[in-house]
């Protein structure tokens, strides 16, 4: 399971590198069932099309990102000649049976990527550094949100013309549940940009930690405002850089057992077009940078030793790692992140991950970055509410059970 969690968080940070919309209604809240698959990987079932069968869309698991832009999913050309498809065996949307399906011809709509045309219609390509890249063509569809889990599903809300990515070459990546991705960032092809007066440009989720003895986790996500009191939650400000996608927040400082540790507040700020500290749900563990992580470790080691009943081991995939002789909850420190005007109190199962072998042994679910981004992921974020209110550019949290949505 870590192996698989680590490569998904190494993949995934490598890559941290006005429409035409038609809807069933306006002023819409929807709600969304959201499932924690291993390894801890967020997705959200959309129903995407329009068919001549009894439920009139095609039902699809699309991993939920706020750190991307594009929403895009698997589509039939990725079986043509010099094309490339991924997964075994490959799920694959059947666009061209939709009868709402309309690719969008060369430069003719805002949306479009400049220039950018594959056969005549809008294109684009999206690469990672390790080197592996996407490519496909824009198109328009309904995607159909607040769908059930089950056979008899419900449909709440439909958004016709919702443009995105129909993806056609895949290098490099590999999967074998997801199908695309549902991108939730700043910028305007997002699903939330193309819906933001509609759902007065706000957006919120709550997913529990992966249970090891379900196949899937169930959380929600909702899209609108569903009222909320603001003074029920902690809030901090949310940041634009440009022309990334992410969520920027500012960082000022980590506690651990509330006692706060010997780093700057600029080892976490901005520094021209490099740094900053961003939430991204599309990141499993949350990453620091060396100084940080440095410092917390050296602290959290001090921390352990000073128990005496805590032994440590080697991990192939984590750094910091100890095995205990016997699980004692009360022992296990807590760590805070202080953000500008609010502070984030994770619980010890937030900060820490149990391994599978051996008994009473677990490791820090945080990873030493490479580069300078400070990136808190979907580990630390389980068990909370986080309210990405885009007009007020706040976001808001609160500890949550992610029963349901309150």
């Amino acid at each position: 399971m870590i192996e698989n969690l680590l490569r998904h968080s190494e993949n995934r940070n490598n890559k941290i590198s006005n429409s035409s919309n038609k809807y069933d209604h306006l002023d819409w809240v929807s709600q969304q069932q959201l499932c924690v698959g291993k390894p801890s990987i967020i997705y959200l079932k959309f129903g995407i099309g329009t068919f001549e069968t009894p439920i009139p869309y095609k039902s699809y698991y699309l991993r939920m990102d706020t750190g991307s832009e594009l929403t895009w999913v698997q589509c039939e050309d990725c079986r043509k000649p010099g094309n490339h498809c991924f997964g075994k065996p490959p799920i694959i949307y059947t666009n061209t049976k939709s009868t709402t399906y309309y690719p969008i011809p060369c430069d003719t709509h805002e949306l479009c990527y400049k220039g950018k045309c594959i056969n005549g219609f809008c294109s684009y390509t999206k690469y990672y550094n390790d080197g592996s890249k996407i490519t496909g063509i824009l198109a328009f569809d309904a995607f159909t949100f607040g769908i059930g889990p089950g056979p008899n599903e419900i449909t709440q809300d439909i958004v016709f013309n919702q443009v995105f990515g129909c993806n056609t070459i895949y290098h490099g990546l590999s999967s074998n549940v997801e199908i695309g991705i549902l991108g939730l960032g700043w910028g305007p092809r997002s699903f939330i940009s193309q819906v933001k007066t509609q759902v007065q440009d706000s957006f919120s989720y709550c997913f529990p930690f992966f249970d090891k003895t379900s196949p899937v986790s169930e959380g929600y996500f909702k899209i609108g405002s569903d009222g909320v009191s603001e003074d029920d939650f902690s809030s901090t400000a949310l940041r634009r850089f440009g022309y990334f996608h992410h969520y920027y927040i500012n960082l000022e400082g980590i506690s651990v057992n509330k006692r706060k540790l010997n780093i700057l507040p600029s080892v976490f700020a901005r520094n021209g077009d490099e740094g900053g500290t961003l939430i991204d749900s599309g990141s499993s563990f949350t990453y620091l940078t060396p100084v940080a992580y440095l410092e917390l470790k050296r602290v959290l080691a001090s921390y352990f030793t000073s128990l005496k009943n805590y032994v440590p081991i080697k991990s192939d995939y984590l750094d910091l790692c100890y095995k205990g002789s016997t699980y004692v909850a009360e022992q296990l420190p807590s760590v805070t992140f202080h953000f500008s005007g609010a502070d984030l109190l994770l619980k010890p199962e937030n900060v820490f991950i149990w391994l599978d072998d051996p008994p009473n042994a677990f490791c820090l679910a945080m990873i030493m970055n490479k580069e300078q981004d400070t990136i808190f992921g979907a580990y630390q974020q389980s068990n909370f509410k986080f309210i990405y209110d885009r007009r007020k550019s706040l976001l808001l949290f609160k500890p949550d059970s992610c029963d349901e949505a309150a």
